[in-house]
């Protein structure tokens, strides 16, 4: 007589992707409470919802998945900086607060990511890689080869420049970033105009300079620009703090009656030469309640054809290329928003916009 087979245990299916997204659609939010002082990360942000969030205005377009997504991918971002920074033995402190109070101003407050430099013990860092290598070697947790790699590439081309110098001390801020924003930052030179005066906010409230850096979330490109403290930053930093600071010393007992103008939903970037959608009013808590769109999605589809063909036409103005008369119609149609174009023309092609195939790209 044969014997029966034993039976095998399948086990339940089970989605990893639900349980993930539902990890991060669970983070828990930060509570809205009314006060009289900005946070660094809303310097040069646009004012209306600058002001609706410090009265605890209850947002018309709450915070919603994608978002998170991009806040966990920011942490995600700095864990990585943060990780090279700590095994290379630079890392001095982390997550300290800086504030400033100018004179008759909101005080304006925010922890900066990193403090980093100084005096480096090159042999104390290379063992103390080791141990951590053998430690995750022991483990059934590991992390991604490219880390190490990373780590120990950066340990000793440091090791080789700085073995009898001290490194100069920097305060860290970094920030995850798009192809888009990451190309823009390529064709500019310069940082985002917003992360550049939370930076410096730090580098006044330290006296110390700051390094901002971009890491592309899709190709690992990293962008370092070196924040000082300049008179014309300075003047930025106070024109900023001081216009929402009147904002709000205006607001009076109906605040929604006394507020600033609103950002325009659409922009011309100096740097790049390019129409861009105003990313501030597109994920603006506000969006609905301050511009009537429904959603993101709504905003984009009014903006996404007629920006990239302001631009498309844009470039044949510049370059100097024949001006069908389905170009002009384009053309009127951005000058009802911009009467600047003949002078945004003639200064980009004083700049030598467009002159190569691969430049000016359009906007995502």
């Amino acid at each position: 007589m044969k014997k029966s087979a034993a039976a095998k245990l399948i086990g339940m299916p089970w989605d990893f992707a639900s349980l993930f997204n539902e990890a991060i659609r669970s983070l828990p939010e930060r509570a809205m409470t009314k006060r009289d002082y900005m946070w660094a990360s809303e310097l040069g942000k646009d004012y209306t919802s600058r002001y609706l969030r410090m009265h605890a205005h209850p947002m018309s377009n709450p915070i919603n998945d994608r978002s998170r997504r991009k806040f966990v991918m920011g942490h995600v971002t700095e864990w990585i900086v943060g990780i090279i920074l700590t095994l290379t033995g630079v890392l001095k402190s982390k997550q300290l607060r800086g504030e400033v109070t100018l004179p008759g101003m909101l005080r304006v407050s925010g922890k900066m990511d990193f403090i980093a430099g100084g005096d480096v013990d090159w042999a104390e860092a290379k063992e103390k890689v080791k141990e951590v290598r053998s430690l995750f070697a022991l483990s059934l947790d590991d992390m991604p080869p490219i880390i190490f790699h990373a780590i120990d590439r950066v340990l000793f081309q440091m090791e080789q420049m700085f073995t009898r110098v001290p490194l100069k001390e920097y305060i860290i801020e970094v920030k995850s970033c798009s192809t888009f924003i990451s190309e823009r930052l390529m064709k500019s030179g310069k940082p985002m105009p917003d992360h550049t005066l939370q930076a410096f906010h730090y580098t006044l409230a330290n006296d110390i300079d700051s390094m901002l850096i971009y890491l592309c979330k899709d190709d690992a490109m990293c962008h370092q620009f070196e924040i000082t403290k300049s008179k014309p930053l300075i003047k930025l930093y106070t024109e900023d703090v001081a216009t929402m600071t009147a904002y709000f010393k205006a607001s009076g007992k109906n605040y929604l009656k006394n507020m600033p103008p609103k950002a325009p939903e659409v922009e011309f970037d100096a740097g790049t030469f390019q129409f861009l959608k105003n990313s501030q009013v597109a994920y603006s808590n506000y969006l609905t309640m301050l511009y009537g769109y429904k959603d993101f999605d709504e905003f984009k589809y009014k903006w996404q054809y007629k920006v990239t063909a302001w631009n498309r036409v844009f470039k044949r103005a510049v370059r100097g290329d024949n001006i069908t008369p389905a170009n002009t119609v384009i053309i009127k149609d951005a000058i009802n928003h911009f009467p600047q174009w003949d002078g945004f023309v003639s200064k980009a092609k004083k700049a030598g916009a467009f002159q190569k195939p691969e430049e000016g790209g359009e906007d995502e």
